[in-house]
């Protein structure tokens, strides 16, 4: 194999061949090739059974990629290559070997949605509903699984929360209902593979033998569960081959420990570390920025990026008095830059969290520019996608009774809640699913006859499906349940607008599952499903059209562009209050170095000395992680005074409140807002003073002689008035 394409440490990587290897890889720097350049290379020169290699990444798209990849490398098809990620792996072996658990092997997957549903369930049951919200149970939940820590394990250790018993009570419960209906949800695909190998050290010995190479991407993000599980892939060869970067560890809030990349030489004995250093992908001065920040951290593995690229622009900061300025600083850059031959697609802005996107988006369509917001409801969470894959998830798994209770009265067949309870009780009584109840002639007796004429309605235009559901394509399988459930019909009928954009939704589901199985012949409708249940939010993000992105930092992690502006550089903000007060400034300043690391060509940070929260102005410094890197970069404005002595800034800041009180009222918001008198003076008011001209009501103090006044005049700055006696009438 030619491996003359790689640099000194890529191919000393590629090259090593025995023993634990944990790759020290910077950004842009190259992994990808090397994991895949690695993997062929054990193909191609060692003569290793692709069979007994395994590579876990994180996302669907990196393993796609590396599957493509190593294709083209080797030029053979190598579908049949363990690469996936964590959760697929785990469902494909719990797919061979779940039911030396106590499961069926036609389990379902439940997604997040899937789970609020179970966890609301339970807490209603269990008569927690005024104590205890499902996101937070099932936030627990999660956690606990994440640590590897089942029910009784968690009520042992559990020191963090005040309720622990009811979260017990709910977790154990959860987990016995689960076990019941025949489902998992994320957590468990791990779990249980981690708890098979405990029970049959059959199936342990036999993958452990099996997978004589382990490859794992992106180290630094595993939590407890995944090291747990490579340590026992890795048991029996060790040949671990682990990559992966501390300095971009930045998902603790997932349950990731950065200790696993940390102490790898400590857990793998005799483990073998290479750097890959050199950078493809940034200036020397973005890079230069991004080395003087992580350089302040004292959790990392020392390492510095370096790059044959040219010097490049410095690094621009600017220091701006409120965010409207701000917005207005990265709109003007933009619109340079295009003038020079850039184009939308080439534009990145990213900031600490989706509130902060606003103003952004607001003067990009002001000024005709198109962009894309990366995040917000998922094409898969819409609610006739998640009703469509309900009906999908019964056919397959008829003992799925919390698909089918989200379903059989969708479209509405006169199956009320009441009902579906009472069929529920029935079946808890019986220890039956719903659906034996409804269709078995030996227990259907058991429910009056009015609910029986219902459930009539749902089950007997579906029965040759459920009868056939083995022999269909996926595509014949989705078109023929839209139909004879009535659903497509319903929404049909339908003249709202809405009921029409489910049409395009359903119909696009449609095409999407066409182009599964095209992409995926021998594939059937259990294949399908698991697919459609592994998906991950980066999976879904598309970025082929020519528009400007917006995203946060995290959603930032594997992407490049050729430029990017940071904004919200505002201690408080980024560094945030939260992770001030805990102490996790270093996962932050990781963070900021993940966000530097994106660009490639061209890099603007930027804060703002002034922003609303709920329409007041609130005041901040900018970040500490400016002074860390000032020497490297051009500072194109001194901040500005934190006092009231700059006109333009308080107009300004008049301004932005007014433009934000119209945009919460079109939007049908409450402006959080204090008034000192019902029927005279509120905050955002409009008045006229007979000296000072024109301004608006940004505060109201009350007091005992008429309630103090604080307005932003247009021309005369900040002025407090009493509201009785100053010379003022509204506009």
């Amino acid at each position: 194999m030619n491996l003359d394409g790689l640099n000194k440490m890529q191919r000393k990587a590629v090259l090593h061949d025995e023993g634990p290897l944990l790759v020290l890889a910077g950004a842009g720097s190259g992994k990808t090739r090397v994991l895949t350049t690695s993997i062929a290379y054990l193909i191609e020169e060692k003569n290793i059974d692709p069979r007994n290699i395994i590579a876990i990444t994180f996302t669907n798209k990196a393993a796609n990629e590396m599957k493509e990849r190593i294709s083209k490398l080797l030029g053979m098809d190598v579908s049949h290559l363990w690469i996936g990620t964590f959760h697929s792996i785990c469902a494909r072996i719990l797919r061979m070997n779940i039911d030396k658990i106590g499961y069926d092997r036609n389990f379902t997957i439940y997604d997040t949605s899937d789970q609020k549903t179970l966890i609301k369930e339970i807490i209603n049951e269990l008569g927690y509903k005024d104590d205890i919200a499902p996101r937070d149970a099932l936030n627990v939940i999660s956690s606990a699984k994440n640590k590897s820590l089942d029910p009784d394990e968690f009520l042992k250790l559990n020191t963090y929360y005040s309720k622990g018993d009811i979260y017990y009570e709910i977790y154990k419960k959860y987990e016995e209902k689960k076990f019941y209906y025949n489902a998992l949800d994320f957590d468990d695909l791990i779990d249980k593979v981690l708890y098979l190998f405990v029970r049959s050290k059959e199936t342990l010995d036999f993958y452990q033998k099996k997978f004589e190479y382990v490859f794992v991407d992106e180290y630094q993000d595993t939590n407890n569960s995944q090291y747990e599980l490579i340590k026992y892939f890795a048991g029996f060869h060790n040949n671990v081959t682990v990559v992966g970067d501390a300095d971009q560890s930045i998902y603790s809030f997932r349950g990731a420990n950065i200790s696993n990349i940390l102490n790898f030489e400590k857990d793998f004995k005799d483990a073998e570390t290479i750097k890959l250093e050199q950078n493809y992908r940034s200036t020397k001065n973005i890079l230069e920025t991004a080395n003087l920040l992580i350089e302040n951290n004292s959790e990392r593995k020392d390492k510095e990026l370096w790059t044959e690229n040219k010097g490049g622009d410095r690094v621009i900061y600017k220091a701006n008095s409120v965010e409207s300025e701000e917005a207005k600083f990265v709109l003007d850059n933009i619109k340079s830059l295009m003038q020079e031959g850039y184009d939308a697609k080439d534009f990145a802005i990213l900031y600490r969290t989706n509130a902060q996107s606003r103003p952004f988006e607001e003067i990009l369509m002001k000024n005709l520019l198109d962009y894309k917001v990366v995040g917000g409801l998922k094409f898969y969470d819409r609610k006739e996608i998640k009703d469509l894959v309900s009906y999908l998830k019964i056919l397959v798994n008829p003992k799925d009774d919390l698909s089918l209770k989200r379903i059989i009265n969708e479209p509405k067949r006169g199956i009320g809640n009441k009902s579906i309870e009472e069929l529920q009780r029935v079946a808890n009584l019986h220890n039956i699913a719903i659906l034996d109840l409804i269709t078995d002639d030996s227990f259907n007796t058991l429910i009056s006859d009015r609910i029986k004429k219902s459930t009539e309605k749902f089950y007997l235009p579906l029965r040759e499906i459920f009868d056939n559901v083995d022999n269909y394509k996926i595509v014949d399988l989705i078109e023929d349940v839209l139909d004879k459930s009535g659903y497509m019909k319903s929404l049909e009928s339908s003249y709202s607008v809405e009921d029409r954009a489910r049409i395009d939704n359903i119909n696009e589901f449609i095409s999407s599952a066409s182009e599964y199985q095209e992409n995926n012949p021998e594939d059937n409708i259990y294949d399908y499903l698991e697919n459609l249940s592994l998906l991950s939010d980066l999976d879904k993000t598309e970025s082929t059209d020519n528009s400007i992105s917006l995203m946060t930092m995290h959603a930032a992690k594997g992407l490049e562009f050729p430029v990017v502006f940071v904004v919200g550089l505002d201690e408080g903000l980024f560094p945030g209050k939260r992770s001030i007060d805990e102490g996790n400034i270093e996962e932050e300043r990781r963070l900021f170095y993940v966000a530097i690391t994106r660009a490639q060509e061209k890099l603007f940070l930027s804060s703002a000395e002034a922003r609303r929260n709920y329409g007041k102005p609130v005041f901040y410094k900018p970040s500490r992680f400016i002074d860390e890197i000032i020497d490297n970069i051009k500072v194109e404005e001194k901040i500005s005074s934190y006092g009231y002595s700059s006109r333009e800034y308080e107009k300004t800041m008049a301004e932005d409140y007014m433009r934000e009180k119209t945009r919460q009222s079109v939007l049908g918001k409450k402006l959080n807002k204090t008034s000192a008198s019902d029927d005279e003076y509120k905050v955002g008011d409009r008045i006229v003073h007979a000296k000072w001209g024109s301004g608006m009501v940004v505060q109201i103090k009350k007091q005992d002689k008429g309630n103090e006044l604080v307005v932003a005049f247009d021309e005369k700055g900040l002025k407090k008035l009493n509201q009785d006696y100053a010379p003022i009438e509204k506009v």
